[in-house]
């Protein structure tokens, strides 16, 4: 397995499943159930004016667009949630947009799914101004890009 590098958004932000958030979180959970990863199934949804755009989840399937943000880590990428909710869309709808994105456990409860820097040096090159991601049962993080 290989290193993780860190990064640490500018600021974060801390709060609770509400309002559209709880909507656009139970289709990102949605989403998560059908990954093929037993133990990390993900989902992301990609939203722009209050409409969700594009929903995904992780898979095995290797990703060459990935891979450009990987220069550190030695490796093939896989196809996260979030690149997968990015992929093949116009850069006029990525761009000023917001992704969800969530980790189910085996019990059906949110786990932390804070972005790999992989993902968020993806997110940047494609201009995602937001990332709200799932922490626990009760609360989601949120940072701006």
């Amino acid at each position: 397995m290989s290193e993780c590098i860190e990064y640490a958004p500018r600021t974060q932000k801390v709060q609770g499943y509400t309002g559209r958030f709880k909507r656009y979180f139970e289709r990102a959970k949605r989403a998560a159930i059908q990954s093929e990863f037993p133990d990390y199934r993900h989902g992301a949804i990609l939203v722009k004016g209050n409409s969700i755009r594009n929903i995904s989840s992780n898979k095995a399937n290797f990703c060459s667009f990935g891979n450009r943000f990987r220069s550190m880590i030695p490796g093939k990428a896989t196809l996260h949630a979030e690149l997968g909710v990015i992929l093949g869309i116009d850069r006029r709808i990525t761009e000023g947009a917001t992704i969800f994105v969530t980790r189910v456990g085996k019990e059906g409860d949110y786990k932390m799914s804070m972005p790999c820097a992989m993902c968020h040096e993806a997110m940047l090159h494609v201009g995602i101004k937001k990332v709200v991601y799932s922490i626990n049962n009760h609360t989601v993080g949120s940072y701006k890009l």
